[in-house]
């Protein structure tokens, strides 16, 4: 079993976009939306997620990954790479990957089933992406071997 569930330790999930990034968090091993920041400006995200970092305690982020359908790199996704790779000069806390693949599909889908405004959609699909990246993670470590 992985340490970051045996301890409940607080994890960030991030949907990286150039113009919008969505964070999530899994506290206590349960993700939630947590909010959409500009990322036009690298300084600006960093800075937001130093301050998410060490208000809520995170152990570890991870970070969606825009693969193919093979698995393989995408342009978006050695972006998403390049950015990782400055952020993580600054922050010390562990990074990893994880596919995110479908995840705007799923968001989009669950903000409609929600009777959830186009407007409130758009606003929050970034974080509810972030959600989405981080229940995958989770599904992924923390499933039971049989």
């Amino acid at each position: 079993m992985s340490p970051y569930l045996e301890n409940r330790e607080n994890i960030l999930g991030v949907d990286y976009g150039e113009t919008n990034t969505g964070f999530a968090i899994s506290v206590d091993g349960v993700p939630s939306p947590l909010k959409v920041v500009n990322s036009k400006n690298l300084s600006h995200l960093l800075q937001e997620m130093s301050t998410v970092i060490v208000r809520y305690k995170i152990k570890l982020i991870v970070f969606g990954l825009p693969l193919n359908l093979d698995n393989q790199d995408t342009p978006q996704s050695m972006k998403v790479r390049q950015v990782v790779n400055y952020i993580k000069k600054f922050i010390k806390t562990p990074i990893v990957y994880v596919s995110e693949f479908g995840s705007t599909s799923s968001t989009l889908s669950s903000g409609i089933m929600t009777n959830t405004s186009r407007k409130s959609r758009n606003k929050e699909n970034d974080a509810r992406s972030a959600c989405f990246i981080l229940q995958n993670y989770l599904d992924e470590t923390y499933k039971p071997k049989i």
